[in-house]
């Protein structure tokens, strides 16, 4: 019997054992339960003892989930974010309200923090998804680490949607990054590209300014997209994915003393 961890995101579900949580299965489902007959078949065989997942979204897929482990009778805990985690790494959540923050926001912080552990520094924690987010974690002189919050923006391929959307008369054709953009459609994709790379140097900068040098996570669907671009500011630009799952692992980790 093992404990599985769940990532449930807006279009796609991660999961994988507590051994594993470099090495997650990844289902595409926009919403829908289409895949739930072999999946549930699959985790019934592995005999779970527990699960641990984070869901911020896609509540028709999370309700399906629920009902099974419930069905039988196997013990469920979707995440919520937390004033403090302790476990290898002590993290503070900051935020003026902690329960306001993402779960998934929070968990990720949390799994950055803990795999860059040996580092022994501040971080920028950077995840391109639906949505992109950037957030700043302070080392403290105590050994002791602080979530300090961060930005929210639209992820890639939502900058391009609302753009396409909202202007009609603009290209939704695929593009190629390009200095000095010769089309509409390496316009929309240089503007977006050079927009998510501002943002994360600018936050970088930020931290910079207030005394902080943060070594800068990058992880995330978009990822792949966006790293050259941003290795070009940051060249000891640090990718690593699934950083939820990471922090799942952590908890798990945690519970299991």
């Amino acid at each position: 019997m093992t404990t599985l961890l769940i990532d449930l995101g807006n279009t796609a579900l991660k999961w994988t054992t507590l051994e594993e949580p470099d090495n997650p299965h990844t289902i595409v489902h926009k919403g829908s339960t289409h895949f739930k007959d072999d999946l549930y078949e699959l985790w019934l065989n592995l005999k779970p003892k527990k699960i641990i997942g984070c869901t911020v979204a896609a509540p028709v897929v999370a309700f399906s989930l629920t009902k099974f482990f419930n069905d039988h009778d196997i013990q469920w805990n979707w995440v919520k974010p937390k004033p403090r985690f302790d476990g290898r790494i002590v993290l503070n959540n900051r935020y003026a309200r902690p329960t306001q923050l993402g779960a998934d926001r929070w968990y990720a912080a949390v799994g950055a923090t803990d795999a860059m552990r040996k580092e022994n520094q501040s971080l920028l924690v950077v995840h391109t998804g639906t949505a992109t987010t950037v957030d700043s974690i302070l080392k403290n002189d105590d050994g002791t680490y602080d979530f300090l919050g961060g930005r929210i923006a639209p992820g890639p391929s939502l900058m391009k949607d609302c753009l396409t959307r909202g202007i009609p008369s603009l290209s939704d054709s695929e593009g190629q990054y390009n200095v000095f953009p010769g089309c509409t459609s390496e316009a929309i994709i240089t503007g977006i590209v050079d927009a998510q790379v501002g943002l994360i140097v600018r936050a970088q900068h930020t931290m910079i300014q207030n005394g902080i040098q943060p070594k800068v996570i990058l992880a995330g669907g978009a990822a792949q997209f966006i790293a050259p671009y941003l290795k070009e500011e940051i060249s000891d630009l640090v990718v690593k994915h699934n950083l939820v799952l990471h922090g799942l692992a952590a908890l798990a980790l945690t519970e299991e003393k």
